[in-house]
């Protein structure tokens, strides 16, 4: 019975280029999963003559200086995993991935494991958390692919995974590694951001909660050491304490070492090495602060290799 392994992360654009760019932003924008509030016209007048050409010279400049120091980070990392997934799984499935938008497009993932007359399709989206921006629209787009076709494999998808055993004990293993040498006084958890309005905002405010308590539990770190807070907002109205306010009065309190990290994401990309390695370092030591840790996402950790194989196992 052959079986595709669907690995699915939120996007990048292929090159750090205008045109890459652009139909990165317009595959990921337009859709109802994140402009939650908008009609398909609506979105689409929205997106292409107002978001896109207001912030194509920002996001162009920042893919830029992400990929002269990097590379492009999402695509590497996460074909990397594959690869490694790939190995552990061996005769069990085959491992493919896709994005939700940019490079390695979803559906032209899906089309090629079409062609290959699957009998089961194993989609995996790598976000520990669920939201519709993330999960919502990856499973729309798998399951709105299939829409009308002939022949279509038997489709499972794996749980959302922030209280998994296997999760947590490769978040056990990257804390002892990277924390061993650094004496921090606070540490921060800082989530992907999504406004408070958007569909299911609380039951995400609440898994993020418990993927903090939940890895402090493992870690045995009193939560009076920790802070959980959101970073990306676009604007007011998103989900609080903003991560870079939350971090500028740590400093200003007198704060002088923080270890920080971004559980919403399980592959380092432009919302980790960038915003926060390097934009929120800035603004930690410009405010008081002396010593600012980032730690990395689990990548392709060969820890992290095993643990989600026994995850995604349970379904093959």
């Amino acid at each position: 019975m052959k079986t595709a392994l669907l690995i699915i992360n939120y996007g990048t654009p292929e090159k750090p280029e205008k045109k890459y760019v652009k139909k990165y932003l317009r595959q990921l924008l337009n859709s109802k999963h994140i402009m939650t509030t908008l009609n398909a016209l609506g979105r689409n007048i929205l997106v292409n003559c107002i978001i896109i050409p207001a912030r194509i010279k920002h996001s162009l400049s920042v893919y830029k200086k992400l990929n002269s120091k990097y590379g492009m980070l999402l695509q590497k990392i996460t074909d990397e995993f594959a690869s490694k997934v790939q190995t552990v799984l061996s005769e069990k499935a085959d491992v493919y991935t896709g994005m939700t938008a940019g490079y390695n497009y979803l559906k032209d993932v899906l089309e090629k494991i079409c062609a290959k007359n699957y009998r089961r399709l194993i989609v995996a989206p790598m976000y520990p958390q669920y939201t519709e921006s993330t999960w919502g629209k990856a499973l729309d787009d798998v399951y709105g692919f299939f829409k009308g076709r002939f022949n279509i494999p038997i489709i499972s998808t794996i749980d959302n995974f922030y209280d998994k055993e296997p999760y947590l004990n490769s978040m056990k293993q990257l804390f002892e590694r990277e924390l061993q040498n650094f004496d921090y006084e606070k540490i921060v958890f800082s989530y992907h951001g999504i406004p408070k309005k958007h569909p299911g905002s609380q039951d995400y405010v609440f898994q993020c909660s418990e993927t903090t308590r939940l890895i402090c539990q493992k870690m045995e770190i009193s939560l009076d050491k920790v802070i959980t807070s959101y970073q990306s907002r676009i604007s007011e109205g998103w989900l609080e304490p903003y991560t870079d306010l939350a971090v500028m009065n740590l400093a200003e309190s007198g704060v002088k070492k923080i270890a920080v990290l971004a559980p919403a994401f399980t592959v380092d990309c432009l919302e980790t090495v960038i915003e926060l390695g390097e934009g929120l370092r800035e603004k930690f030591l410009k405010s008081g602060g002396e010593s600012f840790k980032l730690i990395p996402c689990l990548n392709a950790e060969d820890f992290w290799i095993k643990d989600f194989c026994k995850i995604a196992e349970k379904w093959l």
